[in-house]
């Protein structure tokens, strides 16, 4: 598989089948998608797009960075595709990323060196987590 940058479009599909299911559009595109300093990362399984991620420019608690939109198609969740994913990104930025984490997903991140800040909170109907990693 291989990982490429993206456009924002490339990313909606799996942004709503797997985040946002049934949602309105305004709940799984970002005000920063087009921004030309945001990064988009899409894995790639020939031309089908696997699992994706946003870097926005946007800043918290120090880190200027925040990842958005990290989703991986059903059938390859836990497998390793959003950690390949989520390493290739952390590697183009030199300063700190911060994320707000659905709480399901908050081991994930933990074991990818990042740390939970501030108090729970829900989101979307779901609890949630601020999250962020100093440790590129």
């Amino acid at each position: 598989m291989l990982i490429d940058q993206v456009s924002a479009e490339d990313c909606y599909v799996l942004r709503e089948s797997i985040l946002r299911p049934g949602q309105p559009i305004e709940n799984w595109t970002f005000e920063l998608d087009d921004d030309p300093r945001t990064i988009h990362l899409a894995m790639k399984d020939g031309e089908a797009i696997v699992a994706i991620v946003s870097l926005l420019p946007e800043v918290k608690e120090g880190c200027p960075w925040r990842l958005r939109g990290m989703a991986v198609k059903k059938q390859l969740q836990g497998q390793g595709a959003g950690q390949q994913l989520l390493v290739a990104l952390l590697a183009m930025v030199k300063e700190g990323v911060w994320c707000t984490a659905r709480k399901e997903v908050q081991d994930f991140y933990l074991n990818n060196g990042f740390e939970i800040f501030g108090d729970e909170f829900v989101m979307n109907n779901m609890p949630h987590v601020f999250m962020r990693n100093y440790y590129q």
